[in-house]
């Protein structure tokens, strides 16, 4: 039988990786816009809580544009490079 030898495309990786953060900090974006609502029983938001969701509170928007920018370029990356990664 003869072995394949198929080489993993790179992209994939860095597809997971984004993928798994942009998950995370889209849920965490979402808890602290509800916590911003009062939704959660909480009285509202302190703009000075450290943390995760001051972080977000601050930079939340444009890391979730970054995130989604790298998805992109990856997502085009490995479709893109798909073919050279699959030759025996």
């Amino acid at each position: 039988m003869a072995k394949i030898n198929k080489r993993p495309n790179p992209f994939y990786l860095l597809l997971i990786a984004a993928g798994v953060s942009f998950t995370i900090t889209a849920c965490a974006f979402g808890v602290m816009t509800m916590r911003q609502t009062g939704s959660f029983g909480a009285t509202g938001y302190a703009e000075s809580e450290h943390g995760m969701l001051g972080f977000l509170a601050r930079y939340g928007m444009h890391l979730l544009i970054v995130q989604l920018i790298i998805l992109a370029i990856a997502t085009f990356g490995a479709i893109g490079t798909d073919g050279y990664w699959n030759r025996k």
